[in-house]
């Protein structure tokens, strides 16, 4: 693969290996999907920059598709654990440095970090956690984890804040959350006289802008602060 943008491997066409390779692709990696099964490479290759039938723990497939120049490599097998440890270990044989591995039981996580594996994909985990931050208040909307301590997330204006403008509230010294935008409902009136309303997204906050209970706050920081702004916020600081 020679390309200027990174390359990504991911090795394991199953539901998540698919759904990852068509995501990355989509937002403008150069992807190599790979798995042993023709009918899913088949179904693939139209939307990756490229697919191959291979046995990822085959060393000398591996090798002639080149497979140590990728930038990443994603191993996304998933309930065949011994393939997903042998592709894996195959990639560092090969000098791969940036691997990711998904596991599916706590013994396979623990082989992988014993062998020195740093980026473990837990799907159920990371699922779980995303869930339970949307569903533990009713103020919360989207959120996205950006690592291990750290998250952005999109939070109805709490009721002690309506009214008050972010210089007031003195958010990233008080909470040490860093508010990135804010989302708000704008009316729209059509020549029918019929209103609608469109949300309009303010990517550099104005500090002196007084917060309707409407608008919804795009914020990032720790978990740990993150949980905390909500709940102070909460009790109308």
């Amino acid at each position: 693969m020679s390309s200027s943008k990174k390359s990504i491997a991911v090795l394991g066409m199953g539901q998540f290996g698919y759904q990852l390779a068509i995501s990355l692709t989509q937002k403008n990696f150069e992807v190599l999907a790979l798995d042993s099964n023709p009918e899913m490479i088949d179904e693939v290759k139209e939307l990756v920059s490229e697919a191959i039938i291979i046995d990822t723990t085959d060393e000398k497939a591996m090798r002639s598709i080149n497979i140590d120049t990728v930038d990443i490599a994603i191993v996304a097998i998933g309930s065949n654990v011994q393939s997903s440890l042998l592709s894996t270990a195959l990639l560092q044989r090969l000098g791969l440095v940036d691997i990711h591995v998904r596991h599916i039981n706590s013994l396979q996580e623990n082989i992988l970090k014993s062998i020195g594996i740093k980026h473990i994909i837990s799907i159920e985990k990371e699922m779980g956690i995303q869930v339970s931050n949307t569903l533990s208040t009713d103020r919360v909307g989207r959120y996205i984890s950006i690592s291990e301590r750290h998250s952005l997330m999109e939070i109805q204006v709490p009721e002690g804040f309506v009214g008050k403008s972010l210089k007031d509230l003195h958010v990233r010294s008080q909470f040490r959350v860093n508010i990135v935008g804010i989302k708000t409902r704008v009316p729209n009136v059509n020549d029918n006289g019929e209103v609608t309303y469109v949300i309009e997204m303010t990517d550099v906050p104005d500090p002196n802008y007084p917060l309707t209970k409407e608008d919804l706050l795009v914020i990032a920081g720790t978990d740990d602060n993150l949980r905390k702004f909500i709940r102070l916020g909460e009790l109308n600081v």
